[in-house]
Protein backbone atom coordinates (compact mmCIF):
# COMPACT_ATOMS: atom_id res chain seq x y z
CA UNK A 1 0.00 0.00 0.00
CA UNK A 2 2.78 2.38 -1.36
CA UNK A 3 -0.05 5.19 -2.20
CA UNK A 4 -1.25 5.34 1.74
CA UNK A 5 2.09 6.42 2.57
CA UNK A 6 2.54 9.14 -0.10
CA UNK A 7 -1.41 10.27 1.22
CA UNK A 8 -0.14 10.41 4.59
CA UNK A 9 2.42 12.48 4.25
CA UNK A 10 1.03 15.61 2.72
CA UNK A 11 -1.71 15.27 5.80
CA UNK A 12 -1.55 17.64 8.64
CA UNK A 13 -4.16 17.02 10.71
CA UNK A 14 -3.17 18.05 14.37
CA UNK A 15 -5.00 19.00 17.66
CA UNK A 16 -3.30 20.23 21.20
CA UNK A 17 -3.25 18.50 23.58
CA UNK A 18 -4.40 21.28 26.54
CA UNK A 19 -6.52 23.26 24.46
CA UNK A 20 -6.50 26.75 25.56
CA UNK A 21 -9.60 28.29 26.39
CA UNK A 22 -12.55 26.84 29.49
CA UNK A 23 -11.99 24.18 31.21
CA UNK A 24 -13.97 21.14 29.70
CA UNK A 25 -14.69 23.05 26.37
CA UNK A 26 -14.18 20.33 23.44
CA UNK A 27 -11.74 21.01 20.51
CA UNK A 28 -12.98 20.98 17.10
CA UNK A 29 -10.98 20.94 13.12
CA UNK A 30 -12.54 19.88 10.19
CA UNK A 31 -9.77 18.94 7.77
CA UNK A 32 -10.18 18.37 4.04
CA UNK A 33 -7.45 15.84 2.07
CA UNK A 34 -6.70 14.53 -1.59
CA UNK A 35 -6.69 10.98 -1.89
CA UNK A 36 -5.06 9.31 -4.60
CA UNK A 37 -7.43 8.71 -7.86
CA UNK A 38 -7.55 5.10 -7.22
CA UNK A 39 -7.07 2.58 -4.38
CA UNK A 40 -7.11 -1.43 -4.15
CA UNK A 41 -8.36 -2.75 -1.17
CA UNK A 42 -9.71 -6.10 -0.49
CA UNK A 43 -10.07 -7.31 -3.67
CA UNK A 44 -11.76 -4.36 -5.23
CA UNK A 45 -10.87 -1.22 -7.11
CA UNK A 46 -12.08 2.04 -5.62
CA UNK A 47 -11.76 5.41 -7.90
CA UNK A 48 -12.02 7.98 -5.47
CA UNK A 49 -14.59 10.83 -6.59
CA UNK A 50 -13.55 14.37 -4.21
CA UNK A 51 -11.24 15.23 -1.33
CA UNK A 52 -11.48 13.53 1.93
CA UNK A 53 -13.92 15.65 4.28
CA UNK A 54 -12.77 15.32 7.81
CA UNK A 55 -14.67 16.62 10.80
CA UNK A 56 -12.75 15.87 14.58
CA UNK A 57 -14.09 16.61 18.04
CA UNK A 58 -11.90 16.07 21.03
CA UNK A 59 -14.41 15.15 23.89
CA UNK A 60 -12.28 16.37 27.36
CA UNK A 61 -9.45 18.88 27.66
CA UNK A 62 -6.30 17.28 29.23
CA UNK A 63 -4.11 14.59 28.64
CA UNK A 64 -6.81 11.50 28.15
CA UNK A 65 -9.85 12.42 26.19
CA UNK A 66 -11.85 10.79 23.41
CA UNK A 67 -11.65 11.26 20.13
CA UNK A 68 -14.27 11.34 17.24
CA UNK A 69 -13.54 11.39 13.44
CA UNK A 70 -16.58 11.76 11.42
CA UNK A 71 -15.61 11.38 7.66
CA UNK A 72 -17.29 11.52 4.30
CA UNK A 73 -16.29 11.19 0.40
CA UNK A 74 -17.65 9.98 -2.63
CA UNK A 75 -16.05 7.30 -5.10
CA UNK A 76 -17.05 4.57 -7.64
CA UNK A 77 -16.07 0.88 -7.53
CA UNK A 78 -17.36 -2.49 -9.64
CA UNK A 79 -20.55 -3.86 -8.46
CA UNK A 80 -19.35 -7.67 -7.13
CA UNK A 81 -22.40 -9.16 -8.76
CA UNK A 82 -22.77 -7.59 -12.25
CA UNK A 83 -19.15 -5.21 -12.16
CA UNK A 84 -21.30 -2.20 -13.07
CA UNK A 85 -19.41 0.87 -12.05
CA UNK A 86 -21.25 2.19 -8.59
CA UNK A 87 -21.10 5.22 -7.43
CA UNK A 88 -20.61 5.73 -3.78
CA UNK A 89 -21.42 8.27 -0.88
CA UNK A 90 -19.26 7.44 1.76
CA UNK A 91 -19.65 8.17 5.54
CA UNK A 92 -18.10 7.21 8.57
CA UNK A 93 -17.97 8.09 12.73
CA UNK A 94 -15.37 6.64 14.25
CA UNK A 95 -13.63 7.18 18.18
CA UNK A 96 -10.92 6.70 19.66
CA UNK A 97 -9.92 6.76 23.05
CA UNK A 98 -6.24 8.58 23.70
CA UNK A 99 -4.14 8.22 27.13
CA UNK A 100 -0.47 8.84 27.46
CA UNK A 101 -0.45 6.33 30.51
CA UNK A 102 -0.99 2.88 28.86
CA UNK A 103 2.10 3.95 26.82
CA UNK A 104 3.66 3.91 30.30
CA UNK A 105 2.78 1.60 32.45
CA UNK A 106 2.87 -1.19 29.43
CA UNK A 107 -0.61 -2.10 29.23
CA UNK A 108 -2.27 -4.09 26.82
CA UNK A 109 -4.88 -2.04 25.20
CA UNK A 110 -7.60 -2.49 22.14
CA UNK A 111 -7.35 -0.92 18.78
CA UNK A 112 -9.79 2.25 20.14
CA UNK A 113 -6.92 3.37 22.23
CA UNK A 114 -4.24 5.43 21.11
CA UNK A 115 -0.97 5.64 23.43
CA UNK A 116 1.32 8.80 23.04
CA UNK A 117 4.45 10.31 24.36
CA UNK A 118 4.23 11.63 28.32
CA UNK A 119 5.92 15.21 26.99
CA UNK A 120 3.41 15.62 23.86
CA UNK A 121 2.20 18.64 23.29
CA UNK A 122 -0.18 17.93 20.06
CA UNK A 123 -1.04 14.92 18.87
CA UNK A 124 -0.86 14.04 14.88
CA UNK A 125 -4.12 12.15 13.54
CA UNK A 126 -3.16 11.05 9.74
CA UNK A 127 -2.76 7.39 11.25
CA UNK A 128 -6.28 7.31 12.81
CA UNK A 129 -7.71 9.29 10.05
CA UNK A 130 -6.31 6.99 7.78
CA UNK A 131 -7.31 4.23 9.27
CA UNK A 132 -10.84 5.26 9.46
CA UNK A 133 -11.15 5.89 5.97
CA UNK A 134 -9.89 2.41 5.03
CA UNK A 135 -12.68 1.24 7.67
CA UNK A 136 -15.07 2.97 5.84
CA UNK A 137 -15.26 1.48 2.66
CA UNK A 138 -17.59 -1.14 2.06
CA UNK A 139 -16.58 -4.93 1.85
CA UNK A 140 -19.11 -5.63 -0.64
CA UNK A 141 -20.46 -3.09 -3.54
CA UNK A 142 -23.54 -3.46 -4.74
CA UNK A 143 -25.22 -1.25 -7.57
CA UNK A 144 -28.81 -2.23 -6.10
CA UNK A 145 -29.64 -4.49 -3.38
CA UNK A 146 -31.45 -7.22 -5.96
CA UNK A 147 -28.57 -6.99 -8.23
CA UNK A 148 -28.79 -10.76 -10.00
CA UNK A 149 -25.59 -10.20 -11.23
CA UNK A 150 -23.53 -12.06 -14.24
CA UNK A 151 -24.72 -15.54 -16.17
CA UNK A 152 -22.20 -17.57 -15.02
CA UNK A 153 -22.48 -19.55 -18.32
CA UNK A 154 -22.60 -16.93 -21.33
CA UNK A 155 -21.36 -13.33 -19.22
CA UNK A 156 -24.65 -11.85 -19.69
CA UNK A 157 -26.09 -9.01 -17.37
CA UNK A 158 -28.71 -10.53 -15.63
CA UNK A 159 -30.25 -6.98 -14.99
CA UNK A 160 -31.08 -6.15 -18.22
CA UNK A 161 -32.21 -9.40 -19.34
CA UNK A 162 -32.72 -13.18 -19.15
CA UNK A 163 -30.01 -14.45 -21.37
CA UNK A 164 -32.13 -17.76 -21.89
CA UNK A 165 -28.95 -20.22 -20.97
CA UNK A 166 -30.02 -23.33 -18.52
CA UNK A 167 -28.49 -23.40 -15.39
CA UNK A 168 -29.12 -27.14 -14.94
CA UNK A 169 -26.48 -29.69 -14.58
CA UNK A 170 -23.18 -29.73 -16.20
CA UNK A 171 -21.00 -27.86 -13.59
CA UNK A 172 -17.98 -30.11 -13.10
CA UNK A 173 -17.66 -29.06 -9.04
CA UNK A 174 -20.61 -30.95 -8.51
CA UNK A 175 -19.92 -33.77 -10.11
CA UNK A 176 -18.79 -35.96 -7.82
CA UNK A 177 -21.36 -35.14 -5.15
CA UNK A 178 -23.88 -36.12 -8.25
CA UNK A 179 -22.01 -39.79 -8.14
CA UNK A 180 -21.97 -40.57 -4.75
CA UNK A 181 -25.86 -39.09 -3.66
CA UNK A 182 -27.86 -39.76 -7.95
CA UNK A 183 -30.84 -39.78 -6.22
CA UNK A 184 -30.67 -36.09 -4.86
CA UNK A 185 -31.92 -33.52 -7.04
CA UNK A 186 -30.97 -29.46 -7.37
CA UNK A 187 -34.85 -28.69 -6.50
Amino acid sequence: MSESKASLEGWKARIPLISEGEAGESFVADWSFSLPAQLDYAGLTYSLRSPLRVHAEKLGNGRTFFLEIRLSFNATAPCTRCLKETPLEIAGSFRYFYTSSAAEEGQNVDETVVCYPQDAVEIDLSEQIWESFILSLPDKVLCRDDCAGLCPRCGADLNERDCGCSLQGNDPRLQVLKDILPDVTEE
